[in-house]
């Protein structure tokens, strides 16, 4: 029995207390003094981001103008920011934190995980002599909901700004059973491979792109969206270190860097409700929803309504829709062309199928503009022609056109299919683009172009003047 209680009161408090007795609290809290501290020791390396950003409209490349944030996160002057910022900019400035603005230049993007990298232009910093201050990246598997947070961006373009909040949940998903369709920035898919930070922190446009930090000054998050009512949400940083490295490391001079991803063409669904139906166990596997055309699930026979097991031996449960992001995430960080055993349920029955893995690709592929012929075009990738229930992948799909131009006034339509020209194969985007070159080059008076619209075949001739 104690006999001495006010002791033992006094060493609880001393260790409830930041910093008492020499211990630091697990998670420090948001006092003024910790706010001020760290964001005096972060605000140097966030930025203004002023972007120009490629789109393709009436046959034509335009830029347009948009506005965000971003963190610096290395000595060499890389960027942190949101695709939505700066993915596909032809032209960057950043605004550092002592008013100097300089170029910088997109050194890679990934729309999956809505991911951009740039670079501030090194030669204007040495030039000009000036200083700038990079983050320290924390990790986001350490959050704990109710954590304090601060969110730091230039929301509508004004100076350096801070919100504090807590975090709400740290394993969020934004999956609607009763609307399961991808996620989408524009017409980009997103979201697949992460679930995301969820915390009250006010966001406002502006602010995508910007760290969120903890209160020990380690950036824990790359805020992405706002959704009011105390809904926002932010990219974990262990999955945008891991992003931004692969970008980095795969880009060139003359080449955008990139994350590659391997794809099995298998929409995957939780099991959460559907277990009864199907006569197993409630924790066991994931509902195959639906299998792409082409793609290697289908060639190893896999059929919508199979339960997957096991991928390579290890079990791919999913009862709940947070579970699916890591599920597509152990599929996509497989190399590609990676030999793949998958063990389904079907009819009560246990098959092993195998097959391999190919590259990940969007339903929105490169896009390209054709000034003489006046249209603008995309490559139609696998995951496209599955959407748009075409027979395969072969050709390039008319995006835009130019009012007036020779493919307008051949009656060419937005979504034509076009998969020969001049009687010659146009199988992707890369020999388009070369017949488009040659025919330019001979100064062809008309073109004979064979293409798909709504599953009929047809021809058109466009007529060039030079």
């Amino acid at each position: 029995m104690l006999k001495r209680p006010g002791a033992v009161w006094l060493l609880l408090l001393l260790l409830a207390a930041p910093g008492g007795c020499g211990l630091r609290a697990p998670y420090p809290a948001a006092t003024p003094r910790a706010v001020a501290r760290v964001t005096k020791l972060v605000f140097p390396s966030v930025v203004r981001i002023d972007v120009k950003q490629e789109n393709y409209a009436e046959g034509k490349r335009r830029l347009e103008a948009g506005i965000g944030s971003g963190v610096i996160i290395d000595p060499d002057g890389h960027i942190l920011t949101n695709y939505h910022v700066a993915g596909r900019a032809a032209e960057i400035f950043v605004t550092l934190y002592n008013k100097e603005r300089v170029p910088a230049r997109l050194i890679g993007d990934d729309h999956w995980t809505d991911l951009a990298v740039i670079r501030i232009d090194m030669d204007v910093i040495r030039q000009r002599n000036i200083t700038f201050s990079h983050a320290t990246l924390g990790s986001s598997s350490s959050l704990v909901t109710g954590q304090d947070v601060i969110a730091m961006g230039t929301p509508f373009g004004f100076a350096r700004t801070l919100t504090l909040g807590v975090v709400s949940n740290t394993d969020q998903t934004l999956y609607d059973p009763l609307r399961p369709q991808r996620m989408r920035i524009g017409p980009y898919e997103t979201g697949d491979f992460a679930n995301w930070i969820q915390m009250d922190t006010p966001l406002n446009p502006g602010n995508s792109g910007g760290p969120l930090v903890d209160l020990r000054g380690r950036v824990v998050g790359i805020n992405t969206r706002g959704g009011g009512q105390n809904l926002n949400f932010a990219i974990p940083i262990d999955i945008a270190r891991e992003v931004a490295q692969k970008i980095i490391a795969t880009a060139t001079d003359q080449r955008k860097g990139y994350v590659q991803r391997s794809d099995l063409g298998l929409d995957l669904k939780p099991l959460e409700g559907f277990q009864t139906f199907y006569n197993i166990d409630v924790n066991r596997g994931v509902l195959v929803e639906s299998v792409e055309r082409g793609s290697p699930g289908a060639a190893a026979g896999v059929q919508a309504q199979d339960i997957l097991l096991e991928l390579n031996g290890q079990p791919t449960n999913a009862r709940f829709p947070e579970e699916l992001a890591p599920l597509r995430k152990r599929i996509a960080d497989l190399p590609v062309g990676t030999p793949v055993t998958l063990r389904v349920l079907r009819d009560g029955k246990v098959l092993t199928l195998n097959t391999v893995t190919e590259r990940l690709q969007s339903a929105v592929g490169e896009e390209r503009e054709l000034k003489v012929w006046g249209l603008s075009v995309r490559d139609v990738t696998r995951a496209y022609a599955n959407e748009r229930q075409l027979d395969d992948d072969q050709g390039v799909v008319i995006t835009s056109l130019s009012p007036g131009f020779p493919a307008a006034r051949s009656q060419l339509q937005t979504g034509d299919v076009i998969v020969r020209v001049n009687e010659r194969p146009a199988t992707d985007l890369d020999e388009f683009m070369k017949l488009y070159e040659e025919s330019i080059q001979r100064q062809d008076q008309t073109v004979l172009l064979d293409l798909r619209r709504r599953r009929a075949v047809q021809q058109a001739v466009m007529k060039i003047t030079y």
